[in-house]
């Protein structure tokens, strides 16, 4: 792999132009890419199925490199910096470490997984929220409602492993939020339905077995996710001694992945990309404002509560009247937010032009909440959703590592939208051209590459980790 837990591997580089040096394992993929032709032309449909890719890589895949994706839920970017972390520093050492990872407004858990995934804003994408009302469907979404988040039908854009399965590329993911969904009708071909309870050490072991199949099955990109961080977060707030526990927990995660992988005949041929959704805020019941206590909620309905909340207003011909009324009257009532009328919302947002967003929502300053009622008091601990433009708490983090990714940079913090460019590049995908992120910000931390004439991914560089 390209790097070991006692630090710098060192291997012979093939470079294009170096026919008499081409290594043995490079030497047998060639050679079982042809014994495998066969086996492609009998799925002749697996490149251009919508329904994914079958389960086989079709043969122009064969040769090309793996990339796994780990989130770790609720991880701020000043972690990495106030705790231990030696396995993150591994992969700081031998590639690329972002300042930090701007999320998408709002800065909440399924919003940014899935513009991570889809390269887009929630604007685009729809899942404008956690929990969210659609007024064309007539329902809740709901992140705790299983017959939700398995319904294709709520998740606009295209993930990368839609990107991917639709270009016969196999694809697997644990946890990923939006990977249960049939997106567009196709689903990894390799899933988990979501449960908290499974250790963090069995969800790298499965990794690792995906990585050990066989050629033509084995997954090209793995999405993995660990929300032990944003626990503790939530419970206990982003400086509790519980945080850093689960910092340590994470990062020893981490190392079993990274040696996991090192130990394999492909390591020097996998990615690792590893990025958090959103960072945490410390909260606390004494620093909260009431709706009720400014406005009367009747026919109004209230959705969310801590850095930001949601209103729908019913009514149909005074209803354009009332919205305004609320908003003027939270404005000059409330101290520490601001109420937005879906017109009024900040354009940089990209969040009013979807339409399960609010009539109006209401945003909380830095370490504040609103919440609805005191039937459902504000809480104590840690809490993300503000604006990540004005509260850099809300940032979370980016590191990469591989044979296409440059060793020891550090690159200004970027919007998370720009991670789908990279992996499908990595992965020499067609990427969707609907997607709002561009790879152009983050093509200077790779290693140029060549196609051999044999179809065979090299490296145009070399260096040393």
């Amino acid at each position: 792999m390209w790097l070991a837990a006692g630090g710098v591997r060192n291997r012979m580089r093939v470079y294009p132009g170096m026919r008499l040096k081409l290594s043995v394992p490079l030497l047998r993929r060639v050679a079982l890419g042809l014994a495998l032709a066969p086996l492609a032309l009998a799925h002749p449909a697996a490149a251009q199925d919508p329904a994914g890719s079958g389960g086989r890589n079709s043969a122009e895949h064969l040769d090309k490199p793996y990339v796994v994706v780990v989130s770790f839920d609720g991880f701020r970017r000043d972690y990495l910096d106030r705790f231990e972390t030696p396995n993150f520093d591994r992969v700081a050492r031998a590639g690329v470490r972002a300042d930090g990872l701007i999320p998408i407004f709002p800065s909440k858990t399924f919003p940014n997984h899935y513009a991570i995934a889809t390269g887009m804003h929630a604007d685009k994408h729809g899942l404008v929220d956690n929990n969210f009302w659609d007024p064309e469907f007539g329902a809740m979404y709901r992140l705790s409602d299983r017959s939700t988040v398995q319904d294709g039908r709520w998740y606009g854009g295209e993930p990368i492993w839609v990107t991917a399965e639709r270009q016969g590329m196999v694809t697997a993911s644990y946890f990923f939020v939006g990977s249960e969904a049939p997106v567009q009708g196709v689903l990894p071909t390799d899933w988990r339905v979501y449960d908290g309870d499974v250790p963090n050490e069995a969800r790298v072991d499965q990794v690792l077995e995906w990585l050990r199949r066989p050629v033509e099955t084995r997954p090209h990109l793995i999405m993995l996710y660990f929300s032990a961080v944003d626990d503790a977060g939530h419970r206990h707030g982003p400086d509790s001694p519980e945080v850093e526990r689960a910092v340590h927990e994470v990062d020893r995660v981490l190392g079993r992945l990274l040696d996991g992988i090192d130990a394999l005949p492909i390591g020097d041929e996998v990615h690792l990309v590893l990025v958090s959704d959103h960072g945490m805020e410390g909260v606390s019941p004494e620093r909260a404002e009431y709706l009720e206590d400014h406005i009367d909620l009747e026919g109004v309905r209230v959705i969310g509560g801590g850095p930001y909340l949601t209103l729908w207003v019913e009514g149909d011909e005074a209803r354009a009247e009332r919205i305004e009324q609320i908003e003027s009257a939270l404005n000059r009532g409330l101290e520490h937010a601001r109420a937005y009328r879906r017109e009024a919302m900040p354009e940089r947002w990209r969040y009013a032009g979807n339409p399960r967003v609010g009539d109006l929502i209401v945003l909380a300053e830095r370490g504040y909440q609103v919440v609805g009622t005191r039937e459902r008091p504000a809480w104590g601990g840690g809490a993300h959703g503000y604006d990540p433009e004005t509260t850099p708490s809300m940032q979370g983090i980016f590191l990469a590592v591989g044979p296409r990714i440059q060793a020891g940079l550090r690159i200004p913090a970027f919007r998370n939208i720009h991670v789908y460019p990279l992996i499908a590049n990595l992965l020499g995908l067609r990427p969707n051209p609907e997607i709002d992120g561009r790879l152009d910000v983050l093509e200077p931390i790779l290693q140029p590459t060549t196609v051999s004439a044999t179809g065979a991914w090299q490296r145009a560089n070399s260096h040393s980790y």
